[in-house]
């Protein structure tokens, strides 16, 4: 062989050595990630789902109604997306107020609902927005969070947390300069 076809060779050989070395460099070749053993999978996906909730010690129903639930059974939890709810009196069937919010969790042992993303509550005495929610069944106690917008009648305020029993009658507003508080119970209807 002459020069010329050693030098070619070794040219092509050399090009093709530094195209594998940048080809796997930008692509490198992984293995397949093993699948998750102990991923949280819900037991049930309903859709379009209507059920209750009774609260005998509030003496209080809360009809809910969601497009999408996820029930894990195991750990006493369901999965709300989106909420509406509606909190009627047990012992006079009124309604006292309704619920909705972009996601909730119930967790069934606990008694507790969290309501998560424009959640807003509306009754005949005002309406109240907030990005979060905690409602405690069986401590008769719900506490709002984040952009708190509360509207009446006859008012508007705006705070950064609420709480209030949940008969929604005892409505205290927080801020970063202090508290009030508001009891409707004590109010005379004209």
């Amino acid at each position: 062989m002459d020069r010329k076809s050693i030098f070619l060779a070794l040219f092509i050989f050399i090009i093709i050595i530094f195209s594998l070395y940048f080809t796997l460099e930008e692509n490198p070749i992984a293995p397949p990630e093993p699948p998750v053993e102990n991923e949280e999978l819900p037991e049930e996906e309903l859709e379009d789902v209507n059920f209750s909730i009774f609260n005998n010690q509030q003496n209080q129903e809360l009809k809910l109604e969601t497009e999408q639930l996820k029930n894990f059974k195991d750990e006493q939890r369901m999965e709300l997306r989106p909420l509406e709810a509606e909190v009627y009196s047990s012992s006079s069937d009124q309604l006292l107020y309704t619920l909705s919010g972009d996601f909730a969790v119930y967790y069934s042992n606990d008694q507790y609902l969290e309501i998560r993303g424009n959640v807003l509550i509306e009754s005949d005495r005002y309406q109240i927005e907030a990005e979060e929610l905690d409602y405690y069944l069986n401590r008769n106690y719900l506490e709002g969070r984040g952009s708190v917008k509360i509207t009446g009648s006859e008012f508007n305020s705006r705070a950064a947390s609420f709480n209030s029993d949940l008969d929604l009658r005892n409505l205290k507003l927080k801020g970063d300069n202090g508290q009030a508080a508001v009891d409707f119970g004590e109010l005379s209807e004209d």
